[in-house]
């Protein structure tokens, strides 16, 4: 018999990460999340890649 669900992918996220945060922080990045339509994780993660960006063009200048 066939598996039914949803297909496994390649790299899941499996790992977790807990940060405190302020009530502001906490605020300010549930409303830019909320008004770019994304989740709270995917704007941490696009933060964090927007880093490592800045860093690359800052080494190679």
């Amino acid at each position: 018999m066939a598996r039914t669900g949803r297909p496994r992918l390649e790299n899941p996220r499996s790992e977790g990460v807990f940060i405190r945060l302020t009530k502001d922080e906490h605020t300010d990045i549930t409303e830019y999340a909320s008004n770019h339509n994304l989740t709270i994780t995917q704007t941490l993660v696009q933060g964090f890649n927007k880093l490592r960006e800045q860093e690359k063009k800052e080494k190679s200048e």
